[in-house]
């Protein structure tokens, strides 16, 4: 069996920080789930769920299986320390300043986010679709990982792959929530004339208006919708689909 299949954050990579964002193989689910999902409540089988989680945790080296919350596409947070756990919260934003605690997000189409401050040692794990985009989901994060000692100028963020503008269609009010969530957002969203919003472009500006340096700002610009060999999406595969997993972790305390 293929080992389970993953992106890593060079961004964070380069200062020592675990951030990374699996791809849809390397699993054990069966489909419309194949193979490596990692989300509960779907359809597919828990144990299938759990087998894949330790797959994913052995080969990208995570040391424990990390936290989660239960999504709402909302702006609320969770601080996590000890053992990972799925957490009864309802929150989109994680952080923690513990070392070598993972912390998580699923998505299928939705926007990851992994950012870290390696100098005051605080990491979060943003879930970003466009409801959490619109009301500013990773400002809040940001203002967040502040109160926990975080500095701006220190934040590193990697935005991970999601549902690119050639694939996502959108009505005229929700465009307009995403064009109000940000200085500049009116830009990253393209009419054709039916409007199809950049979800990285805007939390790009966001993350920017928060005062994280441009050039701590990464990257993947990968559509999931556009490539079903390796990535799930809830769009394509009309809400039938498994889930992807983005996680962050400090490392072990020096």
């Amino acid at each position: 069996m293929a080992e389970p299949g993953f992106l890593r954050s060079k961004l964070l990579g380069e200062i020592g920080i675990t951030a990374i964002f699996s791809e849809r193989h390397g699993g054990i689910s069966p489909a419309p789930f194949d193979s490596l999902n990692l989300g509960h409540g779907m359809g597919d089988s828990s144990k299938n769920v759990e087998i894949n989680m330790a797959r994913l945790v052995e080969a990208a080296g995570l040391g424990a299986r990390p936290h989660q919350a239960e999504q709402v596409h909302g702006v609320e947070h969770v601080i996590c320390s000890g053992t990972g756990l799925l957490h009864s919260e309802q929150a989109d934003i994680l952080i923690s300043n513990e070392p070598a605690i993972p912390i998580a997000v699923r998505t299928a189409d939705c926007l990851p986010i992994l950012m870290a401050d390696p100098v005051n040692r605080v990491v979060a794990a943003v879930h970003a679709g466009w409801r959490g985009s619109a009301a500013g989901v990773v400002i809040t994060a940001v203002e967040q990982m502040l109160k926990m000692g975080a500095r701006e100028e220190h934040i590193r963020a990697s935005l991970g792959p999601c549902i690119g503008p050639c694939c996502f269609k959108v009505d005229d009010n929700t465009a307009e929530l995403l064009k109000k969530s940000t200085t500049g957002a009116e830009e990253a969203v393209v009419y054709t004339p039916e409007p199809h919003p950049d979800l990285t472009a805007i939390n790009r500006l966001q993350l920017k208006e928060t005062g994280v340096k441009e050039d701590h700002i990464e990257t993947f610009d990968i559509c999931t919708c556009c490539h079903p060999e390796r990535f799930y999406s809830y769009r394509r595969d009309h809400g039938t689909t498994g889930r992807h997993l983005a996680v962050v972790a400090l490392p072990e305390a020096p």
